[in-house]
C-alpha cells in the first residue's frame, strides 16, 4: 500500500513512481483527507496525489478553522510546493470554493494550476443564502443522515468533537461571496451528483462565468456526497481527465 509523507503543515503528499501530474485534493466542511485516502492506489501510476490538512482536524485537531475560505487559501497557497510537473486542483462542496481561491492565488502568482475541478459545489458568485440555525443535536442528526459511511460520527464523544470544526467550516462558507468572479485561465470541469438538490445543472451551468478557458459539467451518480458513494465512478472519471498527463 502507497504511503504518503507529510512535505508540510498543509499537505501530504503520494505517488506511484515519478511524478507527472500533481492532484491537490481539498476536503468538504468537516471532513479530511480520509476521503482521498484509496485514491492514489485507484490512479494511473505516475499520478502524485496531495491532501490538504486542513486546521481543526485529524493531527490539527487542537488549531482553530480559520474565519475565511479566503484566508485558508492564501495559506494553502503559499504551503503547496513547486513542481515541474502539471498540476490540478480538486476540491467538493466547500472544498470546490477552496480551489478555485486557490487556483487564483496560484495564477496571481505565475503558478497557474492547469486544471481545476470543482465538486458539488454552487459558484462564487452564487449567493451563499442563510442557513437555517441548528442546534447541536440537530447538527448531529444531520451530519449522521447525511453521512451514513463514516461510523465514527455514530460515537457521542466523536461527534462532540468535531462539530465545532463542521460549524466554523460552515459558517465559513456561508460568509464566501464573490459576486463578480475572477476568471481563471485554466479550464474547469465541475462534477454534480445526478440526484443533489443543491447542485444542479443549473447551478453547475453558472460555474462557466469562472474560467476563460474550456469548461464542462460531469454528471455521477449519487446525492450531494457522491464523491464519498460514487468512489469508484468519481476516481474513474478523474483518471480520464489525468489522461493526458499520464498515458
Amino acid at each position: 500500500m502507497l504511503r504518503p509523507e507529510r512535505l508540510n503543515t498543509w499537505f501530504s503528499g503520494v505517488c506511484d513512481g515519478s511524478p507527472r501530474v500533481r492532484l491537490c485534493c481539498l476536503p468538504y466542511a468537516g471532513g479530511t483527507g480520509a476521503t482521498f485516502k484509496d485514491w492514489p492506489a485507484a490512479l494511473p501510476p505516475g499520478t502524485e496525489v496531495l491532501t490538504a490538512h486542513l486546521p481543526g482536524r485529524g493531527d490539527r485537531f487542537q488549531e482553530s478553522p480559520l474565519p475565511t475560505l479566503e484566508e485558508t487559501a492564501e495559506q494553502l497557497c503559499a504551503a503547496l510546493p513547486t513542481a515541474d510537473v502539471p498540476t490540478v486542483l480538486l476540491g467538493h462542496s466547500m472544498g470546490a470554493l477552496l480551489a478555485y481561491e486557490t487556483a487564483l492565488r496560484l495564477q496571481a502568482a505565475g503558478r497557474a494550476p492547469d486544471l481545476v475541478i470543482a465538486t458539488g459545489a454552487r459558484p462564487p458568485h452564487a449567493h451563499p443564502g442563510a442557513s437555517e440555525p441548528q442546534s447541536a443535536a440537530e447538527l448531529a442528526a444531520t451530519m449522521r443522515r447525511e453521512r451514513p459511511w463514516d461510523d465514527a460520527l455514530l460515537d457521542d464523544d466523536l461527534m462532540e468533537a468535531v462539530l465545532p470544526t463542521l460549524i466554523a467550516d460552515i459558517a465559513a462558507g456561508d460568509r464566501y461571496h464573490r459576486p463578480e468572479p475572477t476568471a481563471l485561465a485554466c479550464p474547469l470541469k465541475v462534477y454534480i451528483g445526478a440526484d443533489d438538490d443543491g447542485t444542479d445543472w443549473p447551478t453547475a451551468l453558472n460555474w462557466r462565468r469562472c474560467t476563460e478557458d474550456t469548461f464542462e459539467i460531469v454528471v455521477l451518480p449519487g446525492d450531494h456526497y457522491f464523491v464519498e458513494t460514487a468512489r469508484t465512478d468519481v476516481v474513474q472519471r478523474i483518471a480520464s481527465d489525468l489522461t493526458s498527463w499520464v498515458s
